[in-house]
């Protein structure tokens, strides 16, 4: 990774077999700043040090930019600010600028790790998202063997050298990198079977399959053996929305498909999507869509 002469200390035994590094000149830097397709976010280094026996890293004064450390492999260490996080198999943690820290591989079971230095205006952003779910732990991932393929694709374009197309698309890259580690859930494969972890994805699921139904908060809850005011509490808190309002905006999804897409009646579709009183499933509709069904009818075929 990045080395400024007195200010950090880096400890590599012979390098790592199969490591792959690209720190991005200052000039290139600089281009990339007046580039206003990447400026808002980008990486100054990016590689990936396999069975990394021996690294160790310590920057008294931190670094100038934010740090995905991602451990695919063996364990390691991260200290800061008086905290201790440990990096196991399937694990990431960022570490933000200007706050000093270090950190090394287990000697017993070194890790293997890919790394990202990233900055610009929206950096901030990704990173206050990650401290505020994960304040105190390194985060526990699937395996998903397409998060490493992001990595190494943005190194492959990289090894090819600093064109605007490979830079553009590299960094453009790392907006898709950083959603991989950050919104894992709807990264993951979708065929993958809802667990008591992802209470709130299954209940999305559930909702999805009964559009056709005037569900009620009790009758989800139920469904998930959970209290109506506890699963209100943890759907609000994962998706900002109550339950009822939710499942309303994916009625109103799916008739703006029955709209798009049929020559359902507007009748015909308040009673599909579990409406017994079509005036009143048009009143949704203009609420939460802003037109009503007939002129948004009318808007889409236009």
């Amino acid at each position: 990774m990045k080395n400024s002469p007195q200010k950090e200390k880096i400890k590599v035994k012979e390098g790592f077999l199969g490591q792959r590094m690209i720190v991005i000149p200052k000039n290139i830097l600089s281009s990339i700043k007046k580039n206003a397709l990447i400026a808002s976010l980008y990486f100054t280094d990016i590689g990936v040090f396999p069975n990394a026996s021996h690294h160790s890293m310590k920057r008294k004064h931190g670094s100038k930019q934010y740090i995905l450390i991602y451990c695919y492999k063996g364990e390691g260490i991260i200290s800061k600010e008086n905290k201790t996080i440990t990096l196991k198999a399937n694990t990431f943690y960022i570490i933000p600028p200007e706050v000093a820290h270090d950190y090394y591989a287990l000697k017993q079971n070194p890790w293997s790790i890919y790394w990202i230095h990233f900055t610009g205006p929206q950096a901030p952003h990704f990173y206050e998202k990650f401290i505020t779910e994960f304040p105190d732990t390194a985060p526990q991932l699937s395996l998903e063997e397409r998060r490493i393929e992001l990595f190494e694709n943005i190194l492959d374009v990289m090894e090819d050298g600093y064109s605007a197309s490979n830079l553009e698309y590299a960094n453009l890259s790392l907006w898709q990198l950083l959603n991989a580690f950050l919104y894992e859930r709807f990264f993951i494969k979708k065929n993958r079977q809802f667990s008591e972890d992802n209470t709130i994805e299954s209940a999305i699921d559930y909702m999805k399959k009964h559009l056709d139904l005037a569900l009620k908060i009790n009758d989800v809850a139920a469904y998930f053996n959970y209290s109506s005011s506890h699963f209100f509490t943890l759907f609000k808190k994962q998706t900002g929305y109550s339950p009822i309002h939710y499942f309303n905006y994916l009625k109103m999804q799916k008739a703006c498909q029955y709209l798009s897409f049929t020559t359902m009646s507007i009748k015909e579709i308040s009673f599909a999507l579990g409406f017994n009183d079509p005036l009143y499933f048009s009143r949704l509709f203009k609420k939460i869509m802003s037109t009503s069904p007939i002129q948004y009818r009318t808007e889409y075929k236009q």
